[in-house]
């Protein structure tokens, strides 16, 4: 492969001066000092995303294309949500979520397979203990926020053989954010074991709509066994002890920006559906709302997208221009309104949250228990979320 091609502020450097201006930079030689000996047009707290990705060896599955490596600050550690492996050629990550055409197909072929999947689930055997009761030192951070998030939408009755998710109880909160990321927690947890359909229901009657579990009265989900309540009270225990596992620390900033982008794409596809916009190309939706969110927080990306949706319904009417053509408009505004944000220095006020998007219990569990934060994260970027100080983890 090729290098990738140089940002127009880096045009006027050599292959081999980029490569000096990146070794002295993370040798954190004086940023201001580079930019002046090698006459870049930039404020040093920008130099280093002008940097061309890090190659890597790794193929992606899609395209077949090679994976790079966004470049960091020199002061920053890596960060999975943002540093992530990415396609130099289509828009496939290789960790977290992922909504490219590559992994959506491999996600509608999972939801095809799904019969096979619940036929498993309601054999027996699956749900005989595999080797005890579980320990909360083994969940990951997205197992520990979202069983938490489930008690708290269905209740905590006691567990016995495996508690009901009732459909009787009226949710306060949505479970996550309606844009997709409540079933792929959900299959998460399942494929975990962590969750399963209650062995007596009929797994055809259950569905999510509105992104809240949506259980008939012949279809439930449950808990098995070795999700005890001895488990919930023991992360909720490490949770108010802030003694968390250790990879629990390193597990925030990824699910902090999974939760994120899922909230703005929440939004933005409301405010796309409220000017009855047609669906667009969610490749270009993703980059741009990703992009956004390298650099704002959720809270000022709900004002970006507002102002991206305001100008392309203008757009519409001034141009007498097609609802589709609009649609794709708005994308293209909201990228243009945060680079000129960004070029600006502006100083973005965050909307908060509207009233037809509300607050998913995933969000209060992962920022008002876990984080202590409330819900600051809406006004917070992810590379600014204060993790709670350790108190001697395991």
């Amino acid at each position: 492969m090729s290098n990738p091609p140089l940002h127009s502020k880096l045009a006027h450097l050599t292959n081999e001066q980029v490569t000096e201006l990146i070794s002295e930079y993370y040798a954190k030689k004086l940023v201001k000092d580079l930019i002046q000996h090698f006459s870049i047009d930039c404020l040093p707290s920008q130099l280093y995303k002008l940097f061309p990705p890090e190659i890597s060896r790794e193929l992606c599955p899609n395209c077949g294309a090679p994976m790079v490596l966004s470049r960091i600050s020199k002061s920053a550690y890596r960060n999975e949500h943002k540093h992530r492996l990415r396609c130099s050629q289509c828009e496939h990550r290789a960790k977290g979520s992922c909504f490219c055409a590559y992994c959506l197909k491999k996600s509608k072929q999972g939801i095809q397979s799904s019969a096979r999947k619940v036929a498993e689930i309601n054999t027996p055997d699956y749900h005989k203990p595999t080797g005890g009761q579980i320990n909360a030192y083994d969940l990951n951070l997205e197992q520990a926020v979202s069983l938490l998030a489930l008690m708290r939408c269905y209740g905590t009755a006691t567990i016995k053989n495996g508690m009901s998710l009732c459909s009787s109880k009226m949710l306060k909160a949505p479970f996550a954010p309606s844009s997709g990321y409540g079933e792929e927690v959900l299959n998460r947890l399942v494929d975990a074991r962590l969750l399963s359909f209650s062995h007596q229901s009929n797994p055809h009657a259950f569905s999510l709509a509105d992104n809240k579990l949506a259980l008939s009265y012949t279809a439930q989900w449950s808990l098995p066994r070795a999700v005890s309540s001895e488990l919930i009270r023991d992360i909720e225990t490490l949770v108010s002890r802030c003694n968390w596992p250790a990879q629990w620390y390193e597990q925030v900033s990824e699910m902090a920006f999974d939760l994120a982008f899922a909230e703005c794409k929440e939004f933005y596809d409301f405010c796309a559906s409220e000017r009855m916009f047609p669906n667009t190309d969610d490749k270009s939706v993703t980059a741009m709302l990703r992009n956004l969110l390298a650099d704002f927080s959720t809270g000022q990306c709900f004002h970006i997208i507002q102002s991206g949706a305001q100008y392309a319904a203008d757009f519409l009417v001034r141009q007498s221009s097609t609802p589709r053509h609009a649609a794709n408009y708005m994308i293209g505004a909201c990228q243009r309104w945060a680079d000129k944000a960004r070029a600006n220095d502006w100083s973005v006020t965050p909307f908060r949250r509207n009233f037809n998007c509300p607050r998913s219990m995933m969000s209060y569990v992962l920022h008002d228990l876990f984080l202590k934060a409330n819900d600051e994260g809406l006004h917070t970027p992810i590379d600014l979320v204060v993790l709670p100080n350790r108190h001697g983890n395991s």
